[in-house]
């Protein structure tokens, strides 16, 4: 069964004048793929992932998140099913200035009321893995941002989640620590068959991923898969962003 099932979606949004953000859109997620969303601005990524994390309401279609529509659901049960289903992880990391790397990273299970000891000894391992151990005791203004990102992938993945949702998730970070948290995606997603969806402006963190769909004016445009030679991949990327025009200043001069 697919992870993530995105049927015939439309989002509208009502005003003066009324925009389509989403024309029939429509795709799937195995487990343990890693998936990249480009496109101009304006194309309508944020409108995707904003439906599929459960932010917006579709106009018309249905996201299937393991089998379940969370839109069907009322809000006690959607917001328990984010809290244990999704991961999130966002350009501006989102994480809480009064609280520690550690406690940053234990807050889904502090939500559950996961015992204390546990919850540590997951921190730990996570910790240990992102590189983040020596920082856990820090907090978020004390550290570097390629690190307060680290620790956002931590806390998006401590609880197992069946999908991280991935917004612009190097958009505030230098190119050293863009290929750090990249290669830790990577490296959560091949070890933990973590489900990532990520929307990106960015040519090499989309050369990350297992395949790339390009949107543009709220319809899929194109899909171009990986296969064994990244750097072949990042260039196929380029030349689609070209392409589709609009957004090529954004893309990243780095070479793999």
């Amino acid at each position: 069964m697919a992870v993530l099932e995105v049927r015939e979606l439309c989002k509208i949004y009502e005003g003066t004048i009324s925009t389509r953000a989403l024309d029939n859109v429509a795709f799937s997620l195995e487990q343990g793929e890693f998936v990249g969303i480009m496109g101009p601005s304006g194309s309508g990524k944020t409108s995707l992932l904003n439906v599929i994390a459960t932010i917006d309401e579709p106009t018309s279609g249905g996201v299937m998140i393991g089998g379940q529509n969370p839109h069907d659901m009322d809000q006690e049960r959607m917001a328990l099913f984010r809290r244990r289903e999704l991961g999130f992880i966002f350009q501006h990391f989102n994480l809480l200035d009064t609280l520690t790397v550690e406690e940053n990273i234990v807050l889904p299970l502090t939500l559950d009321g996961t015992p204390v000891l546990q919850m540590k000894q997951s921190a730990l391992e996570l910790a240990r893995r992102l590189d983040i151990e020596a920082v856990m005791k820090k907090y978020p203004q004390e550290i570097s941002g390629g690190q307060m990102q680290r620790t956002a992938i931590a806390r998006a993945m401590i609880h197992h989640p069946s999908l991280v949702l991935a917004d612009e998730p190097t958009g505030n970070l230098d190119s050293k620590a863009s290929k750090d948290v990249m290669e830790a995606f990577a490296m959560m997603n091949w070890e933990e068959r973590t489900t990532i969806l990520m929307v990106t402006h960015d040519a090499f963190a989309a050369s990350f991923c297992h395949r790339v769909l390009f949107i543009k004016d709220g319809r899929l445009y194109n899909e171009i898969y990986r296969g064994e030679n990244r750097q072949a991949f990042f260039q196929k990327i380029i030349d689609m962003m070209s392409l589709l025009g609009g957004d090529t200043h954004h893309l990243s001069s780095v070479r793999l």
